[in-house]
């Protein structure tokens, strides 16, 4: 995946724009608040479909304006590509591929691949398990689109059942509802069944290449290793025996979840643990440590990406360097010789001599 020019209309601070992108790093340089991490928040928004700030869609448009549009050129296997989003304040947003209508979200996310690198991602080991679901979904929705519709229909069941556990405690007419839980329930084992193994497996693919990487970081100090943590199953078989094994659970904690009014068990308590040596990084692991780690699993998330599909993902690296030592700055920048990088910097002289260098002031490329 290359980018080769990114157009940009009443997207937050930036009126109109369209900017030239070169193989290799590109460096979007300047003071804060000027604009960086708005263009890559639009390049990633082509990849995904949402922010990668926790902002609404209607954020993202310029203030006094109704909409905003982002328009991409890329190339992907040789092929010139194109994406072009419209976002409302009042309505749903308007996608196009290639000049064509795309009436669904699905349809377009995968088509245009990158991953994303922030600050925030460093505390992904050390804060709770959302954050590691969080990076888990955001891969597997990207490379799999059977992945991302079933997460979706879990996540509708699962808000379903939920509401209808408030209801029971509230109803005076003998009303059980034991056979919608019993509906639920299914319905839940069916799709966390696919989500379970579909995490286990990305965990899988990616930890040798992590453990290659954080070994060479760490200069063979160390063995990296991703254990995926499930509440029903020590070992991931199939698809079958993990739907037994979810619904049995279910079946097990109906009465507490009545209590509660809560499901207390599915794959929205999923996690994994990131170990060096045996010992969990989170717990036992030096800063040092667990940042090596950190850009190992991004590193690796690139190598997975170039296995499945043949070429490496655009590397959107917002405002990182100035949290790294040298030797790791160097050992990421190096590692991504044969992705296109693009990165925002406070700190130009961090990246001298390391690519194209687009210098951003008020929301313009000066």
């Amino acid at each position: 995946m290359k980018i080769s020019t990114l157009t940009l209309k009443n997207f937050r601070n930036i009126q109109f724009e369209k900017i030239y992108f070169k193989d290799g790093v590109n460096v979007l340089s300047g003071k804060n608040a000027q604009g960086k991490t708005n263009i890559l928040e639009s390049i990633a928004f082509c990849s995904y479909l949402k922010s990668f700030r926790s902002c609404r869609e209607e954020q993202l448009v310029k203030y006094g304006s109704d909409s905003a549009c982002i328009c991409l050129e890329y190339e992907s296997g040789g092929v010139p590509c194109k994406i072009e989003i419209k976002i409302f304040r009042d309505r749903s947003k308007e996608l196009k591929k290639n000049g064509l209508s795309v009436s669904k979200n699905r349809e377009l996310i995968g088509e245009f691949l990158s991953i994303v690198f922030t600050p925030d991602h460093l505390n992904i080991i050390k804060e709770g398990p959302n954050k590691r679901r969080s990076f888990m979904d955001m891969a597997l929705c990207s490379l799999d689109v059977k992945y991302t519709d079933s997460l979706l229909r879990y996540q509708k069941v699962l808000m379903q059942k939920n509401a209808l556990l408030k209801k029971l405690n509230m109803l005076s007419d003998g009303f059980s509802g034991e056979e919608l839980l019993d509906i639920y329930d299914r319905k839940l084992a069916q799709e966390g069944a696919y989500i379970s193994v579909a995490r286990a497996r990305y965990l899988e693919s990616l930890e040798p290449f992590a453990r290659d990487i954080f070994g060479r970081m760490s200069k063979g100090e160390g063995k990296l290793k991703l254990l995926y943590i499930n509440q029903f199953s020590k070992t991931v078989e199939s698809i079958e025996q993990m739907e037994k094994a979810i619904f049995s659970r279910l079946v097990s904690k109906r009465s507490s979840d009545i209590s509660f009014q809560l499901t207390q068990s599915g794959v929205q308590k999923d996690d994994f643990l990131v170990l060096n040596s045996g010992k969990s990084l989170k717990y036992f692991g030096s800063q040092g440590q667990i940042r090596s780690a950190v850009l190992s699993l991004i590193l690796a998330q690139s190598e997975v990406i170039y296995k499945k599909c043949g070429e490496y993902p655009v590397v959107i690296l917002d405002d990182i360097l100035s949290e790294l030592d040298r030797t790791r700055r160097a050992f990421i920048l190096d590692g991504l010789h044969n992705a296109q990088c693009i990165l925002s910097t406070c700190e130009t002289q961090k990246v001298k001599n390391r690519g194209n260098i687009l210098k951003v002031k008020d929301g313009r490329i000066v």
